[in-house]
């Protein structure tokens, strides 16, 4: 059964995949979800296991990278599977959670593409965290954007906090001016996996790379990025990533999938908060919870193949 698991993650996107370093994060994971909507709940008891391709720079100094598959009993269960079959993440084609690494620093972030070689969006927003919590925290993200579907019908994660118990930002991002940005053809096995992509589909138009403009999430008083990201992490990390019912409060950015207002989010924002005077429940208070997942310090491992 090993065997043939093993086989099951390899011949995911094979074609594709073959000159990208295959890495796997992997910890046990216990959890107990309601989906409100409809009562059901959902649970995660096992090992979890999420599969990347990851890319060095020609200086090795940079590498990136994006899952491609997550093994989970949650999502087998609710498919009335239960062998631990991998499922597929949005491919590199369809906005992939990407995350960077340089200079000592983990960025991660959704890269919203139209297509195989332009975005979107003209720049991208990530978040920007030390490089020691970097895959315990792509973790945490990778796993909640997976059962995200599942559990809220599409509601959009809420993973930072907004608004100050004054009501004021604590965070932002530019709009249109990117911090930084690099450039895929840097990378010497992308380029390899690129010119094998269009091979193998059969592309007539020429070998092409795209430049991935960054725009960070920052904190509003001190114009840092790390300050946000270490704001953002200490929640991760000390309280976890929750479902909740109901959003903190109405215009916090939360849009509103198949079932609404009804369904609950997935959210890192944990205290009371004030908005035009008024006080919104925090998460403390909130009847109708439960944890997702927690962090935990993680390490990449290669895939054999």
């Amino acid at each position: 059964m090993k065997k043939l698991i093993l086989f099951l993650i390899l011949s995911i996107l094979f074609c594709t995949n073959i000159f990208a370093e295959k890495i796997v994060l992997e910890r046990k994971l216990t959890n107990h979800v309601q989906r409100y909507y409809d009562k059901r709940w959902f649970d995660e008891s096992g090992t979890v296991k999420i599969y990347a391709n990851e890319f060095t720079s020609d200086n090795g100094k940079e590498k990136f990278g994006w899952a491609y598959a997550i093994e989970s009993n949650m999502l087998n269960k609710a498919d009335n599977n239960e062998t631990s079959t991998p499922k597929s993440f949005n491919s590199e084609t369809e906005s992939p959670l990407m995350y960077y690494i340089a200079d000592g620093r983990f960025y991660i972030g959704y890269v919203w593409t139209n297509g195989y070689t332009s975005e979107v969006t003209t720049t991208h927003v990530f978040y920007d965290f030390d490089l020691e919590d970097g895959y315990g925290l792509y973790f945490m993200f990778a796993y909640a954007t997976a059962v995200n579907s599942l559990l809220t019908y599409d509601n959009k994660i809420t993973f930072k906090e907004v608004y100050d118990t004054d009501g004021h930002n604590k965070f932002y991002t530019n709009d249109s001016v990117p911090d930084f940005s690099f450039y895929t053809g840097n990378f010497p096995g992308y380029k390899e996996y690129s010119a094998a992509k269009f091979e193998n589909n059969n592309k007539k138009e020429s070998q092409k790379y795209r430049t991935i403009r960054i725009r960070l999430v920052k904190d509003m008083a001190t114009k840092n990025s790390r300050t946000a990201g270490k704001l953002i992490a200490d929640n991760l990390k000390s309280k976890g990533l929750w479902k909740a019912k109901s959003c903190m409060f109405a215009g916090d950015g939360t849009t509103l999938g198949k079932h609404g207002p009804n369904e609950g989010v997935i959210t890192c924002w944990y205290e009371p908060f004030y908005e035009y005077g008024d006080l919104s429940r925090g998460l403390e208070e909130k009847s109708n919870k439960n944890l997702l997942i927690d962090y935990k310090k993680l390490t990449a491992k290669k895939v054999l193949q």
